[in-house]
């Protein structure tokens, strides 16, 4: 072994890497942390991986579980045995997954069960290793190295190395040699047969425990770690074997190294105790290290005590931690900065580019950011230089001149020389409140609390203002955004893109936002020209010329309150928001949301947002600085994939399998809980199920995870989908599901019934035909006796019956010569009709009218209680008890009419407020009309009316009291007048036509359809309004029954 050093490397490694220390000072990753209440079983971690169905293993003090994103499942061990954990983990080449425990004991993971392999130690299990021939290596910390044949594993074979040795590490070589870290060495074996040969011995560690032996891919070249010296570096190349410190970087000297591992970019991530995670970029041939990043609880961990790093499929970072559980890192892209040690100087309120670095403006002052070193000046205090004021808006130019508007004292400006002075002071508060600056050629804009002041930008004079007054929505003025057509546009509360041309003045856009006023925020343009606004509360609006866009929480945007938006060179349109940023992809439509817990959840500042040359893009917040790297977002797009945990039949749980076979109940309650796993951002994926054979479609898409299944008997197929918010959809997962039938519904029985009913019906036609004959022959006597008896019965019916029906005849005649003549009604009107269809031969409906005088006319429409002869009875009493009210009274108020019909028909009918009287009524209308002056007055009980006044149809609901029927205390009937014209018309009608059955599906006739034949026959004479309305009434009954008496009358002026 040689030992090598080179000093000029050293030295030009140690300057080219200055800028690598201390680097992440201040610096917050976006970690998720899953720690003590997370539902981790236990926040030691020993063990990380992953197997085929994307289910991350984590090894635990508390035992092997495995992790979906959302919950933990314990992975339980077959023998039952409790207090002993995983301590390595390995997946093999074919996907099973292999653990070794603190007790010596090893189990494999198989067809969904952990399985446990004889192996005869009783020393911790340090690693798992495959070799180039899929052998597995189980390395205890002593007592011999155990190899397992991959193909039948029915064995592990107890193969001998130097007892004395105390084992923390070890690795393979591409050649299949084992490289055993030891108590102070690297042991070197090769496998011979059943034996192990030692080979070389590997010194220069300065007698520290060997503790991580890490190969880098597709090299013989390994990278050493130890319990407290440097890392070095063990080629094994060209034949010989070659060890050097790796770097000789401060941050590597004295590191106390768990374990190494080298993620899907090549870099080489350390855990270490009490130093966190350190990761490494190193040169194509891994003579130097090109990158250092240290990675603490500085940098947004819960601990600094590191075990391992992982890194799952998506490209995710899981860190495990003694003590402090596990925490995940899915992108290097994003990182978090406090340039500032309180409040006001933390608030980034504007980014801007100036000369190389990043200006931070605060509202105490600014800071000068670099983006190489990611470190910040010293705040340059501006409230000094501008009256003690808080500072509400800048602008920088290139020329180096800072423009710095105040809460209520104007704009200043600083030069190049570092001395600032106040440019503009109106007097006016609200003008002088400054929430937005932008400057071209000639003009600085101001948006103030009251409207946009223009200054000429050498004299400082006002060029123009504008505000409600002459062509603005509102004063209050957000944002003042100059587009690429050199016109400005105004962010204000409003309900449409308004622009300020410097030469033509203000002009509005056609498109109009929904809601009453907008609140616009920011604004920015995307590559295509169109302009997009954020709004406080409306969401993001895209104005693409007289169209609009609009993209709110219903198309997965973070928040409809977008605080501040930029339009990045790759046109993507970011939204800020209060606790997070929504980017959305113009190409796609895809939206993709980023919430900001790990940058202490501050709120995005209107005017803070920029876009770096190299496609940095930089977030100012209440809290800090966001920068998002695009350089280092290696996020791999990926679909989730698809699992069932397992499914509850009726509150047991079981666990997932292809199929399931149940027998009948009467009910079952089936829940499936899945998940598509996307262990990134496992929120952001949505779901679809659906039960084939009983679901119509898949269901809607959803964030919930389990779903409830009811179904009964047959035979089913569940299936699931999940997608990403990159809309990127997995593989569906299924299971079969059969419930059996009852036994009654089973061919078996269907046939043993059918034998034993065909059995029984020929037993019962026999005994029934020996008793038919006696039967027939005694009715056969009994029929001739009763046939003499009936025919003397018939006789006698008949006679009876034509006794009633000339009854009934003679009561038509009586209640006909009751009615009065129709004469009557068309001698004093232009013309008339009434329709009249008793339902038995006599009629419960009845018409009654009469003439007073040379210009009064009394019209009555009734409707009494029941049809046939009750009501006829009813109706004589009623036209009767009229008669003597109006012909011999002379009462002719129609209000006065009804209610002394209502207490005669009481009188008359004995009928009371006491228990067992009779409710016999009627609903009944009177109407008074003045024939010369076409006054009507009319008064209802119970009865709409319908008049058509100058074509218009009036529908007049009466009282809902009955002339007689229930008992109340007192009854109210009002009188409604009206002045008909000529040609207007009145009908009164009874509810009998409304409520006859008929048309295509049999149902009521109803009001609407009466009012809707009316208001179509109204315009013909009367005569074949009567004909239409018959012919209508005819073909809607058909078939039917008439079900009660009809009477309507039409009356024309």
């Amino acid at each position: 072994m040689t030992f090598h050093t080179d000093k000029n490397r050293l030295i030009s490694t140690i300057l080219c890497l200055l800028l690598f220390t201390n680097l992440l000072s201040g610096q917050i990753y976006r970690f998720k942390n899953f720690g003590s209440g997370s539902g981790i079983p236990n926040t030691f971690v020993y063990t990380l991986g992953q197997d085929e169905n994307g289910y991350l293993w984590v090894g635990t003090a508390a035992g092997i579980s495995k992790f979906d994103g959302f919950d933990y499942y314990n992975v339980p061990y077959p023998d039952s045995l409790t207090g002993h954990y995983p301590t390595a983990q390995l997946k093999d080449r074919t996907g099973i997954l292999w653990f070794g425990c603190n007790d010596g004991s090893v189990y494999y993971y198989e067809d969904n069960i952990l399985k446990k392999m004889p192996v005869q130690t009783a020393s911790l299990i340090e690693e798992i290793l495959e070799g180039p021939d899929g052998n597995i290596w189980i390395i205890p910390q002593g007592e011999g190295i155990f190899r397992i044949q991959s193909k039948t594993r029915e064995k592990a074979d107890r193969l001998k190395i130097d007892s004395s040795l105390v084992i923390f590490s070890a690795c393979i070589s591409q050649k299949g040699d084992l490289l055993l870290g030891t108590q102070e060495n690297i042991k070197v074996y090769s496998p011979e047969g059943n034996s192990l040969t030692l080979t070389n011995t590997i010194e220069g560690f300065d007698y520290y425990n060997v503790t991580a032996i890490h190969k880098l891919p597709d090299k013989d070249v390994f990278l050493i770690g130890t319990n407290g010296s440097s890392i070095f570096k063990l080629d094994f190349q060209d034949g010989e074997n070659s060890l050097s410190k790796l770097s000789e970087l401060r941050e590597l000297e004295s590191v106390n190294v768990n374990s190494i591992y080298t993620d899907s970019e090549g870099n080489v991530w350390i855990s270490t105790n009490d130093y966190g995670f350190l990761c490494l970029g190193l040169s194509d041939q891994a003579t130097s290290v090109t990158s250092l990043r240290r990675f603490d609880r500085n940098s947004g961990l819960p601990g600094d005590n590191g075990k391992l790093v992982f890194q799952d499929l998506e490209g995710n970072f899981w860190f495990g931690m003694f003590g402090d559980g596990l925490s995940m890192l899915n992108s290097l892209a994003f990182s978090y900065f406090e340039p500032g040690t309180d409040p006001a100087t933390n608030d980034i309120i504007y980014v801007s580019k100036t000369g190389s670095d990043f200006f931070l403006g605060t509202p105490a002052g600014f800071f000068l950011f670099d983006p190489e070193s990611n470190k910040s000046s010293q705040l340059i205090d501006l409230r000094k230089e501008t009256d003690g004021n808080e500072i509400t808006a800048y602008c920088t130019e290139d020329d180096g001149r800072i423009w710095i508007g105040t809460g209520g004292k104007g704009l200043f400006v600083r030069g190049p020389n570092g001395i600032s002075r106040r440019y503009f002071l109106s007097g006016d508060s609200g003008k002088d409140y400054i929430r937005d600056i932008t400057t071209d050629e000639n003009y600085v804009w101001l948006g103030t609390l009251n409207g946009v002041v223009i200054l000429d930008k050498t004299k400082g004079t006002v060029i123009k203002e504008y505000d409600i007054i002459n062509g603005l929505p509102h004063n209050s003025i957000a944002q003042v955004f100059r587009t690429d057509e050199g016109k400005v546009a105004v962010a204000t509360k409003t309900d449409r893109l308004f622009l300020i041309d410097p030469e033509t003045g203000v002009s509005s856009g056609s498109s109009v936002m929904p809601g009453t006023m907008n609140s616009i925020s920011s604004f920015c343009q995307d590559r295509d020209g169109n302009i997009w606004a954020g709004t406080e509360g409306y969401g993001l609006y895209g104005l693409y010329g007289d169209s609009l866009y609009s993209i709110t929480r219903a198309e997965q945007l973070m928040s409809d309150y977008c605080y501040s938006v930029l339009a990045d060179s790759r046109n993507r349109i970011w939204a800020g928001h209060e606790r997070g940023f929504s980017v959305f992809e113009i190409a796609t439509g895809i939206i993709k949301t980023y919430e900001t817990d790990f940058a202490q959840g501050g709120k995005c500042n209107p005017n803070g947002m920029y876009e770096s040359d190299d496609g940095k893009v930089l977030i100012g917040t209440t809290q800090g600085l966001i920068i998002y790297d695009s350089n280092e977002d290696n996020i791999v797009q990926k679909a989730p994939i698809n699992n069932i945990n397992f499914i509850t039949i009726n509150d047991v749980q079981y666990p997932y399998q292809d199929s399931y076979t149940l027998p009948y109940s009467k009910k079952y309650t089936i829940k499936v809980n899945y998940v598509g796993i996307s262990l990134g951002e496992p929120e952001k994926v949505f779901y679809q199920t659906r039960l084939d054979n009983w679901d119509s479609d898949w269901s809607r898409w959803t964030t919930e995870r389990e779903v409830t299944l009811s179904p009964r008997d047959g035979k089913y197929n569940f299936s699931m989908v999940s997608a990403s918010q990159n809309e990127l959809i997995g593989d569906p997962v299924s299971f079969d599901l059969t419930i059996k039938k009852p036994f009654w519904r089973t061919i078996w029985f269907y046939l043993a019934s059918f034998i034993l009913i065909t059995g029984l019906v020929i037993l019962i036609i026999r005994e029934r035909e020996k008793a038919q004959k006696k039967l027939e022959l005694y009715l056969k006597k009994e029929l001739d006796a009763r046939t003499k008896e009936v025919m003397k019965q018939k006789d006698k019916i008949e006679q009876q019956n034509i006794e009633i029906t000339d009854s009934i005849n003679y009561a038509k005649r009586i209640q006909s010569s009751i009615l009065p003549d129709f004469n009557k009604i068309k001698d004093a009107f232009r013309d008339a009709f009434i329709i009249f269809y008793p339902r038995d031969i006599v009629s419960g409906d009845f018409y009654w009218f009469d003439k007073f005088g040379d210009d009064k006319f009394v019209l009555v429409c009734a409707d009494s209680t029941g049809h046939g002869v009750p009501g006829a009875f009813m109706s004589m009493i009623g036209s009767t008890l009229l008669q003597d009210i109006v012909s011999r009274q002379h009462v002719t108020r129609p209000s006065q009419i009804l209610k002394m019909l209502d207490n005669q028909i009481f009188a008359t009918l004995n009928q009371n407020v006491e228990l067992g009287v009779s409710n016999d009524g009627m609903d009944m209308i009177v109407c008074e009309i003045n024939t010369k002056t076409r006054h009507i007055r009319f008064a209802s009980a119970m009865r709409p009316v319908m008049i058509v006044l100058k074509g218009e149809t009036l529908y007049i609901k009466g009282n809902r009291y009955s002339i007689g029927g229930e008992s109340y205390t007192e009854k109210f009937f009002d009188d409604q007048e009206y002045y008909m014209n000529e040609g207007d018309t009145i009908y009164l009608f009874s509810d009998g036509l409304p409520d006859q059955f008929g048309g295509p599906d049999g149902k009521k006739m109803k009001m609407a359809k009466l009012k809707k034949l009316i208001e179509d026959v109204n315009p013909l004479p009367m005569s074949e309004q009567k004909q239409k309305i018959d012919d209508f009434y005819r073909e809607w009954k058909g078939e039917y029954d008439q079900v009660d008496d009809i009477l309507l009358m039409g009356v024309r002026f």
